[in-house]
């Protein structure tokens, strides 16, 4: 299957919805997500959609705060890095599965850059400073 640059919302639909039906089930992440947050899906995906939009297409539509609804999580359970590094690794699998280009390199990085961000405010590290990559070897 040759794969295609991330150019729409129909793009971007396919993947939230793709990384969301693995992760819920990820035993590191997902519980997370279903037993902490509870997350009500059918709100949740549409909102997450627009935050990409947003980050690729400059659409305008979310208008959340993603760091204040992870420090309201953290202060039920707490979130490590590891968490981050976890969910991380599997957005990046749903994007690459079919995707590849410039809009899915500019994903990944901005994936990348927000689960830095939140994982070093609430550790308060730099974001700089964080390193979120698996070791060789482990999923």
């Amino acid at each position: 299957m040759s794969k295609k640059d991330v150019l729409d919302r129909t793009d971007l639909e396919d993947i939230v919805a793709r990384f969301y039906e693995t992760m819920l089930k990820d035993p590191i992440v997902g519980f997370i997500f279903t037993d902490v947050a509870k997350i009500d899906l059918a709100h949740h995906l549409p909102v997450i959609v627009d935050f990409w939009a947003d980050s690729l297409f400059k659409e305008n539509r979310y208008h959340g705060n993603p760091l204040r609804k992870h420090l309201e999580i953290h202060e039920v359970m707490p979130l490590t890095p590891g968490h981050f590094t976890r969910w991380l690794y599997l957005f990046e699998q749903a994007v690459n599965e079919k995707h590849a280009g410039p809009n899915t390199e500019a994903m990944k990085y901005r994936a990348e850059m927000v689960a830095k961000s939140i994982s070093a405010s609430i550790t308060a590290q730099k974001r700089g400073d964080m390193n979120l990559v698996l070791p060789k070897g482990e999923v």
